[in-house]
């Protein structure tokens, strides 16, 4: 089983992680498009649809089902309603104050132009009756006054074209009538018209306004024929004094149209749209259009909208990689890393989408993206575990048909994932952070359920439970995927850390017993290294845990290590300089064999090949030097020197510091000497390495190697601290003191 694991192992680094004959920049970009096509691939799959061509009143032969879960608007229901609404607003009306005056003004008028007619008749009557004179007066008169005499008929003709609204009959009553009555008649007929006007009538209330002014008009006291005239007049010159205002009547119902909800429609993920043998309807052919069934289209439009919004995100995220965290961005590994977990989580997402509706629960809420934030965070760093999970928040959210409830909740359950591991001691603390994650949860769906009216609480239960089961899924995935994805990439979290650092690891075991000195040497090392680390803001954690492995090389043959020296024999003694240089720097080289047969992470592996860099081995050198001292031209340095490379990284470069000073100071004895010299030595064994140039590949500065050497100072003035001497008789008080109390214990 392992075997088949690191034959993967090999594989899926040799052919995916890019460990070909090829520049970075290409496996880098090559795994960007791959990574944009497959996120493109599972956002864009549902905008492609089935073939399906259905018409109304065709027969469908087969069950057609909801590929997803959609909530569409039915535009035909809703404007019908919306123009139901409109229609039933009440027209508004602006009272105008002046038709009253323009009405009696007309009334006015029209009894005025009576009058005058009357008397133009009256005066040719009176003509006609009282001429005397004789035949040759009136023709001389008749010559004098060419104009012709008033016509009753064109008059009336003439009043009937100027009043339309009055019927002749009336003007025929009228001119009929004394002046004096029509005087009456049109005082009548404009106190009815102001008692009218009292009241504020439209259009639409106006024939009834009209029958109530005939009433009144037919109550009056004049005989019939003058009441009807009264009753003509009135009918023909009123009007409403409320006139229609069309602005504000369509601005009305504007208003109402827009308060009509929309009428939706939700057809849910598997629901049977139209099942077999039945006849297909308009509204059946209505949610096939809304799904992109019908017709076999291919929603370009969204297509293409859905690759902008994802190539936005990809080079924002770029972006920030680049700028902030060049590390990752450098590495190729990390990068497919991160590339890895955004599919997983996609594809997790897609996987619920296509899952069957389930009553009273929101499938959705069950995406559990802290997955990725906690796995990023405790494989990476907490900053980009932040920015991902802002990306897999987002691109989840277009999952589900743009739901951005979920990414707010992939995003909150993310972050309480990345503080729950911030300080992670054992893998359960996985198992913890998930259930940190049901826990906020809980309260999160809860506040997402009763926003809205809740009409069924099983609803808000049910989500309650997806909401716990997504901290499950959590625990699940994080404390499972973890050993594999630390195999796989060759990435290394603190818990792996933890665990190397626990003494009955087998390295460790067999230092105890095989090379103890070197054991004892190596954890005076990590404390040294864990604490410079820490003050300097590199990784203790790392620091520490190599320096326990930075010298395992030496189980091979312990016994040529000072430390492990058994009574006062040297076995360099019998041999050779050149040899003894070569069994002392191969253990650099067997250290990282033994680490990569018991699979130690990368990082440890780094520190045990550079924690020598490429320094001198100068006892056995000059010692060469000395044996030769006719030809030293024969002695090559190289062969007396570890073949590398320089520290890399700080923390490197910490545990080579502590290594030298460490065994520098142990080998002063500075137990029993002055320790006001102990700063001096550490200050130059630092200055030594600085000046050879072990540390320049290492990113160390002169501020930081100033704190790693007071670091130093303060821990190893702690272990090798001058002992008190006691005055001689307050020695013999002591052992009469014991001595009493073995006798008192008898």
């Amino acid at each position: 089983m392992m075997n088949n694991q690191d034959n993967f192992k090999k594989w899926f680094k040799k052919y995916f992680l890019g460990e070909i004959a090829v520049s970075d920049r290409v496996k880098k970009v090559f795994w960007g498009v791959v990574f944009i096509l497959g996120i493109s691939l599972i956002l864009i799959i549902d905008f492609i649809p089935d073939n399906i061509d259905l018409k109304v009143g065709q027969v469908n032969r087969t069950d057609v089902r909801a590929p997803r879960t959609l909530t569409f608007v039915d535009e035909e229901k809703t404007n019908e309603l919306r123009e139901a609404a409109a229609q039933a607003v009440r027209r508004v009306y602006e009272e105008d104050t002046s038709i009253n005056k323009k009405v009696n003004e007309r009334i006015s008028m029209f009894f005025s132009d009576i009058l005058v007619a009357k008397e133009e008749l009256e005066e040719k009557e009176d003509d006609e009756g009282t001429n005397t004179e004789t035949g040759t007066d009136i023709a001389d008169r008749q010559e004098s006054i060419p104009e012709e005499k008033p016509d009753p008929e064109k008059l009336i003709l003439s009043l009937e074209k100027k009043y339309p609204e009055i019927a002749k009959e009336s003007i025929v009553v009228l001119m009929e009538t004394p002046g004096d009555i029509i005087e009456q008649i049109q005082d009548e007929t404009i106190r009815i018209s102001n008692s009218i006007y009292q009241k504020k009538f439209t259009p639409e209330d106006l024939p009834k306004i009209k029958d109530e002014a005939v009433q009144e008009a037919m109550t009056l006291d004049f005989i019939r024929e003058l009441r009807l005239v009264i009753a003509n007049i009135l009918e023909g010159t009123l009007r409403p004094n409320m006139i229609f205002d069309q602005n504000a009547t369509e601005k009305n119902r504007k208003e109402a149209m827009e308060k009509v909800a929309p009428v939706t429609h939700t057809v849910r993920r598997d629901e049977i749209i139209i099942r077999s043998g039945d006849v297909v309807t308009e509204d059946d052919i209505k949610i096939l259009e809304a799904l992109g069934l019908q017709k076999s289209k291919i929603n370009y439009l969204s297509i293409i909208g859905t690759i902008i919004l994802i190539s936005i995100m990809i080079i924002l995220a770029s972006l920030y990689l680049k700028k902030y965290q060049q590390e990752v961005w450098a590495d190729t590994v990390k990068l497919v890393f991160l590339e890895v977990m955004v599919i997983i989580i996609l594809l997790l997402a897609k996987i619920i989408d296509v899952l069957p509706a389930v009553n009273h629960v929101y499938l959705p809420y069950l995406l559990p993206v802290a997955v990725a934030s906690i796995l990023i965070s405790v494989l990476l760093n907490t900053q980009m575990a932040i920015m991902a999970t802002v990306f897999i928040s987002f691109l989840s959210a277009l999952v589900f048909n743009n739901d951005y409830n979920v990414a707010l909740l992939g995003f909150v359950s993310g972050l309480v994932g990345i503080f729950s591991v911030s300080r992670v001691s054992q893998r359960n603390d996985l198992v913890r952070a998930g259930f940190n994650v049901s826990g906020v949860l809980v309260f999160l769906v809860s506040g997402f359920t009763l926003i809205n009216p809740v009409d069924n609480w099983w609803n808000l239960l049910g989500n309650i439970g997806i909401a716990l089961a997504n901290g499950v899924l959590v625990a699940i995935f994080a404390n499972g995927l973890l050993p594999y994805l630390e195999n796989i990439f060759g990435l290394t979290s603190s818990v792996k850390f933890l665990e190397l650092s626990n003494p009955s690891h087998p390295l460790l075991s067999r230092m105890v017993f095989e090379a103890p000195g070197t054991y004892n040497h190596s954890l005076v090392v990590a404390n040294l290294a864990e604490t410079a680390a820490n003050n300097i803001g590199a990784d203790s954690l790392l620091a520490r845990v190599g320096s326990y492995y930075h010298d395992i090389g030496k189980l091979r043959r312990p016994y040529f290590f000072i430390e492990n020296y058994i009574g006062n024999e040297n076995p360099h003694e019998k041999l050779s300089p050149n040899l003894s240089a070569l069994i002392i720097k191969t253990h650099v080289k067997d250290g990282v064999e033994l680490a990569k047969e018991n699979k130690l992470p990368s990082q440890i592996i780094d520190i045990i090949q550079q924690h020598h860099g490429t320094g001198l081995i100068s006892y056995f050198y000059q010692q060469a030097l000395e044996a030769n001292i006719d030809s030293h031209d024969n002695i090559e340095e190289g062969d007396f020197r570890y073949d590398g490379p320089k520290p890399q990284s700080k923390e490197a470069a910490i545990v080579m510091l502590a290594d030298v000073v460490e065994a520098a100071v142990r080998s002063k004895n500075f137990n029993r000497a002055n320790l006001n010299r102990l700063e001096g030595l550490i200050r130059e064994l630092v200055k030594e390495k600085l000046i050879e140039g072990q540390l320049d590949e290492s990113d160390l500065s002169l501020g930081d190697l100033d704190i790693i050497t007071e670091s130093f100072v303060k821990i190893l003035a702690g272990i090798y601290h001058q002992r008190v001497e006691y005055p001689e008789n307050i020695l013999k008080e002591m052992k009469r003191a014991d001595k009493n109390d073995k006798n008192s214990n008898k």
